[in-house]
């Protein structure tokens, strides 16, 4: 039975938060393993879907958003270097727009594929970025993005709260969700997310959102940025082994 914590406040460490992302220096102990600022370009990615990808202004653009009848509205671009079991991933995300206003911003980890076969040997078979392609493999999906339909009412500014899920993989199981705070355009948010052998948080600008206990925690593995719909950046990619 997973056990589900939502909305829980991590407190007030925005200032050791913003240093914290600055630069590739360890943290709480950990060693960090990844730091990505884009300024080499691309060569630690690949990239499945999506109408353009590329570098701009030091910054991994994705834009997924091509209209009703265009293809590429979806997208996934997958970091080649591994990152272990018990980690901390942390990232910036800004979405420029959506033409259905829902500012999708999704994150994939400890994907790998239950065959054994590294991912990108297969990435061709997942060309499209098509959602379902990557529902049998092994791997959490945390989900960002707008309730645009409302379904926990409005905040008390009248503005549409955010929606936050994580689902388990294979199987695409919704493990948590929960609505709250807001995702909109044109602003930037720094997400953190944490496993330490089955526990796992989802943090957004401090404050974390799901928290929950896999009692089969999956490995560690590859991670991936998700989208839908939308046109965004991401930038300050850092992974910190925790062991």
């Amino acid at each position: 039975m997973w056990r589900i914590l939502v909305a829980v406040t991590a407190g007030l460490f925005g200032v050791a938060q913003a240093a914290d992302r600055k630069g590739p220096e360890a943290s709480n102990g950990g060693r960090v393993i990844l730091f990505e600022d884009f300024s080499q370009g691309m060569d630690r990615w690949w990239v499945e879907g999506g109408e353009r990808v590329w570098i701009e202004n030091g910054r991994l653009r994705v834009k997924a958003d091509p209209g009703k009848s265009g293809r590429g509205y979806v997208a996934t671009v997958w970091c080649k270097v591994p990152h272990p079991a018990d980690v901390k991933i942390e990232f910036d995300a800004h979405v420029i727009g959506s033409s259905l206003d829902v500012n999708n911003i999704n994150f994939f980890f400890c994907y790998s594929d239950p065959s054994g076969r590294p991912l990108f040997e297969t990435r061709q078979g997942r060309a499209s970025g098509g959602y379902k392609l990557y529902h049998n493999l092994n791997g959490y999906i945390f989900t960002f993005l707008k309730d645009t339909r409302h379904e926990a009412g409005l905040r008390p500014d009248g503005l549409a709260k955010a929606r936050f899920r994580m689902r388990r993989c294979p199987g695409f199981k919704l493990v948590a969700q929960t609505f709250d705070y807001l995702c909109e355009a044109g602003r930037t948010y720094h997400v953190t997310v944490t496993k330490r052998g089955g526990e796992l948080t989802y943090a957004v600008d401090g404050t974390v959102f799901l928290k929950q206990t896999d009692p089969q925690p999956l490995p560690g593995g590859l991670l991936g940025l998700r989208t839908f719909r939308t046109d965004l950046w991401w930038d300050n990619i850092k992974v910190t082994a925790l062991r």
